[in-house]
């Protein structure tokens, strides 16, 4: 029969495993937050880039309409209606909640969209980055509201 004996030494050997293993898993969810966090601040320094990064999606962006720009402060509390569109970020791969409390400026631009003329790309940036965006249509009938990814 094997016996296991309890020593001060292997306590401590365990704990110190234990301390490691938790230490490596925080490091590596850390990193890939990170790494999520860096793939959706896009470069947002000019309207090329931003038009860019909507065509890129696979939307056309109506450039016989002026872009429109506004300046608007996230607010530190969100109401419900932030935390609905903090749930449409997300499936984007943005995280609007963490610039919280932050000014921002709110582009918007017209979008060539299944000869519909009321959809627009709504990009959200702050520090030249883009931390993210919505594809609306304003319609009372049909209107919609969806995450900035690739069209389908």
């Amino acid at each position: 029969m094997f016996g296991f004996i309890v020593t001060k030494k292997r306590i401590s050997n365990i704990l110190l495993v234990a301390v490691l293993v938790i230490t490596l898993f925080s490091l590596v969810l850390f990193k890939a937050a990170d790494k999520a966090d860096a793939a959706a601040l896009q470069p947002a320094t000019d309207t090329i880039e931003r038009i860019a990064f909507i065509e890129n999606m696979g939307y056309k962006v109506n450039r016989d309409v002026a872009e429109d720009e506004k300046q608007i402060e996230i607010p530190n509390v969100f109401s419900d209606i932030y935390k609905e569109y903090q749930l449409i970020q997300q499936k984007a791969g943005f995280n609007v909640e963490k610039y919280a409390g932050s000014k921002a400026t709110l582009y918007t631009y017209s979008l060539i969209y299944n000869d519909r003329t009321d959809v627009y790309a709504h990009l959200l940036v702050v520090d030249k980055k883009i931390i993210g965006g919505d594809i609306s249509a304003l319609s009372v009938e049909d209107g919609f509201i969806n995450p900035l990814m690739p069209e389908k």
